[in-house]
């Protein structure tokens, strides 16, 4: 059994407008995320390569977040979730990636992943996978041009020819005429029966 190219079309449509969807709710709760934040500010996205020099800890031993690095020559206070605090030791080099919005509910910063990327900054994926509709559906119309249009071959039964006799249509004329023929058919085999 072989997949028409239609169907593929069809499906990648589907799981595009999918990835469209989730897109749009990511980047819907980041908005409320940052619109509810009582205090914050904006900040120019970016990835950089620190060094990390201490991770720091509150009186009981718990990691509060915030990390001292350096970038360069120069110090910075990052804010990682303290699951990505627990990945990382103090003098290893790491990538990070920076968030749009500093000082709000969410960390200020990330640990550099794809996946972390993809869900900080979807936007582009949203604009690829929107392009991409864009091209399938092209490729859809233009696959429908060129298929032929099939003649189109209807059956109908006695029933059906009764119905167009009596509906005033222009077939009327032609449904008379093989009723009348039917009807001959029939008076003919019944005469043949009657001399047997």
């Amino acid at each position: 059994m072989t997949i028409s190219s239609n169907s593929w079309r069809w499906a990648a449509i589907t799981a595009l407008w999918i990835l469209v969807a989730s897109v749009g709710f990511v980047v819907l709760v980041q908005g409320m995320l940052v619109f509810f934040a009582p205090f914050g500010s904006w900040q120019m996205p970016g990835a950089a390569k620190v060094e990390i020099k201490l991770i720091e800890r509150d009186e009981q031993g718990r990691i509060t977040g915030k990390v001292q690095a350096r970038q360069g020559n120069r110090e910075r206070t990052l804010v990682l979730t303290k699951a990505e605090c627990l990945k990382i030791e103090a003098e290893e080099e790491v990538w990070i990636l920076d968030n749009y919005f500093a000082g709000g509910a969410r960390p200020d910063q990330f640990l550099l992943t794809p996946w972390r990327l993809l869900t900080e900054y979807p936007e582009p994926l949203l604009l690829l996978a929107l392009l991409a509709i864009r091209r399938l559906r092209r490729a859809q119309a233009k696959a429908a041009k060129e298929i032929p249009e099939q003649p189109r071959t209807v059956w109908r039964d006695e029933f059906h020819m009764k119905a167009v006799r009596f509906s005033g249509t222009d077939e009327a004329g032609k449904s008379e005429e093989s009723d009348k023929s039917l009807r001959l058919n029939d008076s003919a085999i019944q005469i043949s029966d009657h001399k047997d």
